[in-house]
Order: C-alpha cells, then sequence, then structure tokens
C-alpha cells in the first residue's frame, strides 16, 4: 500500500500539532506548579472564573467536563480536590437533584488572578506565529 505525499504531509502536520501541545502543556505545568495548580486545574478555574460579557461563574459538572475536555468521572476527582483545597464550591442543583454545580471560591478566584498572567504568557510564547517574510 502506497501512502501518496498528501497524506503524508497532513500526518505531519498532525503529528506537529500533537508535539505543539505537548510541549506546551509541559511549560504550563511548569508555570502553574508555583500557584499550586496544574493545567486542568487552571482551565477548569478560567472557566468557572467567568466570562466578563455574560458573568457566568457556575456550571453543571457535565457543561464543565464539555468546556475543558476531561471525562466525568476525571472532572468529579478534579472538582473534589479543588474543593478540599477551598477553589471551588459544589452545590446540588435545586431544578435536578441529581445534577451538581461547580462554583469558583473567592480564593480560587485570587489564585487565578495570580496564575493567570504567566498562564498568558506561556501561550503567546508557545503558541506564537512565526513571522511572514
Amino acid at each position: 500500500m502506497t501512502v501518496d505525499k498528501g497524506e503524508r504531509a497532513l500526518e505531519r502536520e498532525w503529528r506537529e500539532i500533537l508535539a505543539i501541545h505537548a510541549r506546551t502543556a509541559c511549560e504550563l505545568d511548569r508555570e502553574l506548579h508555583q500557584y499550586g495548580l496544574g493545567a486542568s486545574d487552571f482551565e477548569v478555574l478560567d472557566v468557572l472564573a467567568g466570562d466578563p460579557e455574560d458573568g457566568s461563574c457556575t456550571f453543571r459538572v457535565q457543561e464543565l467536563a464539555d468546556r475543558v475536555h476531561l471525562s466525568q468521572s476525571a472532572l468529579s476527582r478534579l472538582v473534589a480536590r479543588l474543593e478540599k483545597e477551598g477553589l471551588v464550591d459544589r452545590g446540588i442543583c435545586s431544578e435536578d437533584r441529581r445534577g451538581v454545580y461547580v462554583a469558583i471560591t473567592d480564593d480560587g478566584r485570587q489564585r487565578y488572578e495570580r496564575a493567570r498572567p504567566g498562564h498568558r504568557a506561556v501561550l503567546e510564547r508557545m503558541l506564537a506565529k512565526p513571522a511572514q517574510v
């Protein structure tokens, strides 16, 4: 079976995307470690910190899982740890007793705000587009 040039180029591009993701994730973990956070922790706090446009800062666990690209079980463990550290609160949804809401605490927002500049600096450095000539 032969692989044409287009397929090889597509495979190279895919592998480069994976490499960029891996390098960026490592750099983010290194940067966020000083704040007691990992990349996934930060992503959860980032979502919970809310969008200034709509003011949302409370999410159902399933909505949060969709936004941070974690399985519901992995997110549940992460949220339990963040709750133990006082960075988020969990509560039962009054409309659906099976649903659980997650919200950022004041301590969580403060830690997020301290970590955010370094997080953004890593993204800018790692994801910068090369200058067009």
